[in-house]
């Protein structure tokens, strides 16, 4: 995880960053940075993990030989915890789209 910290962001989104480096081989691993400084309620960071969990999964890319790193970076605006999840879902499908379009480039 050290190393994929090392790396440069390989999407920018407006409130998560997301880091990768190629594996070996599959499956692909996917590992969360949700720090308390942003989300103060574990349940608030329990809900931005798992949507980001459905997220990974529905994007097909755990299949790829690829380790994931994604950090919130910012606190997105939301009227409620509803609201919150549709803007992570929206933001990180985009981000394994994207991630998925640049792994099958390359």
């Amino acid at each position: 995880m050290a190393a994929l910290l090392r790396t440069r962001p390989g999407v920018r989104g407006e409130h998560f960053s997301l880091h990768w480096r190629v594996l070996d081989g599959p499956p692909g691993v996917l590992f969360m940075a949700i720090p308390k400084r942003l989300l103060a309620r574990a349940v608030d960071r329990n809900a931005v993990r798992r949507v980001a969990r459905e997220a990974w999964r529905a994007a097909d890319v755990a299949r790829a030989p690829v380790a994931a790193l994604l950090r919130m970076t910012v606190l997105p605006p939301a009227r409620g915890a509803r609201h919150r999840k549709a803007l992570v879902r929206a933001e990180l499908d985009e981000a394994f789209r994207a991630m998925s379009r640049r792994l099958a480039g390359r």
